[in-house]
């Protein structure tokens, strides 16, 4: 009885020097779902990624929104989608591109990149003109950047989103609701 308090103590307590560390977000298993949802307004990133000394890959296009919390939906930071490589498709009006992605949470930053496919919608909810998503390899690390709590961070991130691209020619707006599943 004495042995399995002291062992329950002892978890309580490694699970709490590792959280107030940080540890947990830098590559234990942890799994964080987010949502980056709301509309945003085209603008350069280069200052964006010239502030954190990462590279744009000849250019990037961000836009800014919000960052909630998946299963409460509640807001708890903000967030930018930068496009870079943007290709289109010869067969099926989709485009190729690499997006980075910027995850400001109130613990720290961290900064995914990776391939995504855009399609455009074929059936589902008229608000949406396109379906995006990301799947890195098993073996990808898409985080790129990490600093407070996800300082040293690794690990995958998944995307699954729609967007709203109709104002994107004429405001320079895209409407994003995309799903993060980040794997660290």
């Amino acid at each position: 009885m004495k042995s399995t308090i002291k062992t329950n103590l002892f978890l309580v307590v490694l699970a709490s020097l590792l959280s107030v560390s940080g540890a947990s977000a830098a590559g234990l298993g942890n799994n964080i779902v987010v949502v980056l949802a709301g509309t945003g307004t085209a603008y350069d990133g280069a200052e964006k990624f010239a502030q954190l000394g990462l590279d744009p890959l000849g250019g990037a296009t961000c836009f800014d929104m919000g960052l909630f919390d998946a299963k409460t939906g509640n807001r708890i930071g903000s967030g930018s989608d930068c496009l870079s490589l943007i290709t289109p498709s010869d067969s099926d009006n989709g485009l190729a591109m690499v997006a980075t992605t910027f995850f400001h949470f109130p613990g720290g930053t961290l900064v995914s990149r990776g391939q995504v496919s855009v399609q455009p919608v074929l059936h589902g909810s008229p608000e949406f003109t396109h379906v995006t998503g990301a799947v890195p390899g098993p073996d990808d690390n898409s985080v790129i950047y990490g600093d407070g709590k996800f300082e040293g961070a690794a690990g995958r991130v998944r995307l699954s989103g729609s967007v709203n691209m109709s104002a994107l020619n004429t405001l320079g707006q895209i409407f994003f609701d995309c799903v993060f599943i980040i794997d660290l």
